[in-house]
């Protein structure tokens, strides 16, 4: 460790070595082997593994069995690998973990549970925004972005490239297929279908039209093996 670095420039921006400097925060611990920069308030539980070049920010509270690849970057007050919100699974030793894969970003107030049958996995080059939500044993794709106060139910799937708008909630056991768009304070309740590349609104939700944007830059081979996997997860869940 050294006392006294601050965030490296090459690796992070101009940008955010700037707004950092700003802040007049306590100096910034850093692992010169991993690259990774943990603030002195940051809470990281012993049993949690760190790649390399992850930055986590003021308060953050990363425990339990939880593994994280690299370059990830948690900002202030996420919370990571707490108990599973389930009844039977609260302050239980049998529960598994969180994996996290790399390049994703973790916005203010985020929270993650552990899984109690399977891990809660955050997969690569996600965006999960302020107060979102992931529920225990829940399945986060390549790609995806959850926007602010977004809301997923334990068990769920949410498949490559999805995105939940601002406020959006799904019930737990959802399936959301690759590419979906689910719109602002949209309401996903039980055993709705999210079907891959199909635009939702409402409350219940209600598809409207397909995104056409995705659609149109999608390879047919991309697409044919995108609903060939959400047919799996269907056949999977029932």
């Amino acid at each position: 460790m050294l006392e006294g670095d601050i965030i490296n420039q090459e690796q992070y921006g101009e940008n955010v070595l700037a707004f950092l400097e700003t802040l007049n925060l306590p100096d910034v611990i850093s692992d010169d082997d991993s690259g990774n920069f943990i603030h002195p308030t940051a809470i990281i539980g012993k049993m949690v593994k760190l790649g390399k070049g992850n930055y986590i920010g003021v308060n953050c509270y990363i425990v339990g069995n939880t593994s994280i690849g690299d370059n990830n970057h948690f900002e202030a007050f996420v919370s990571i690998g707490s108990f599973p919100e389930h009844k039977e699974y609260f302050n239980k030793k049998e529960i598994k973990g969180v994996e996290i894969g790399n390049n994703n970003v973790f916005r203010e107030f985020v929270t993650v549970n552990s899984g109690c049958t399977q891990n809660t996995i955050i997969s690569n080059n996600c965006w999960l925004l302020k107060g979102s939500h992931v529920g225990h044993d829940s399945l986060i794709e390549d790609d995806v972005t959850l926007s602010c106060s977004a809301l997923i139910g334990g068990y769920s799937i949410i498949m490559q490239g999805a995105n939940m708008g601002l406020g959006a909630i799904c019930h737990q056991f959802s399936l959301i297929g690759a590419h979906a768009m689910i719109g602002m304070g949209c309401i996903i309740p039980k055993k709705t279908q999210i079907q891959p590349f199909m635009v939702y609104v409402g409350n219940p939700a209600k598809c409207i039209k397909p995104n056409n944007y995705k659609l149109n830059k999608m390879q047919q081979s991309d697409l044919d093996i995108l609903l060939a996997k959400f047919q799996n997860y269907q056949n999977e869940s029932q």
